[in-house]
């Protein structure tokens, strides 16, 4: 049998409704009150009940994977601050018994998306390349260089481009515009 010809079976054997039924019907829906929607605050603070179950060997697992991360946020923490320079005196053979011995200059540069950075100053030439900074694991790039009394210009260059110093103390216009830091080394 095809599905018309069941579909005429039914229809046939279906008795119709009584008259006025469909009327009724819907004149018990419009008395009906409508339902209330719960507003957002009913939503947020409506009581929940809430189960779960503590396994030993999860909890376990869970405090040994906080004391490892833990751990490696302490290893691996970023400096607190700005990048600092520090002036350690070190001393330089010299044949001049009287010269002031030179002193180092750690120059460092947070730059953690950089490709290479370098310093370049007064005190190489300003050669890009004769002074390469080195990237710690924090992002922040760091050469430290020999320096004697006196006080120097310098500027970055990150991935090709100058760069001043934001930390610097003091600047000095560069001749094109812009300007060099300035690092003043011993008394």
């Amino acid at each position: 049998m095809k599905p018309e010809e069941l579909l005429r079976g039914l229809r046939e054997r279906t008795p119709a409704p009584r008259a006025g039924l469909t009327e009724a019907i819907m004149q018990q829906i419009a008395l009906r009150p409508r339902p209330r929607r719960a507003g957002w605050w009913h939503t947020i603070t409506r009581t929940r009940r809430i189960s779960f179950e503590i396994r030993p060997a999860r909890l376990l697992g869970v405090g040994a994977l906080a004391v490892l991360m833990l751990m490696l946020m302490l290893h691996f923490r970023p400096p607190t601050g700005a990048p600092v320079r520090v002036a350690t005196v070190v001393p330089a053979p010299s044949a001049n018994v009287g010269a002031p011995e030179p002193i180092l200059i750690r120059f460092a540069l947070p730059a953690p998306n950089a490709q290479r950075v370098s310093l370049a100053g007064d005190f190489n030439g300003w050669r890009p390349d004769a002074t390469p900074l080195v990237r710690d694991l924090d992002g922040v790039w760091r050469a430290t260089v020999s320096l004697p009394a006196g006080t120097f210009s310098y500027s970055f260059v990150v991935d090709g481009k100058w760069v001043e110093d934001p930390f610097a103390e003091s600047y000095r216009a560069d001749g094109f515009g812009g300007r060099n830091a300035l690092v003043h080394v011993g008394g």
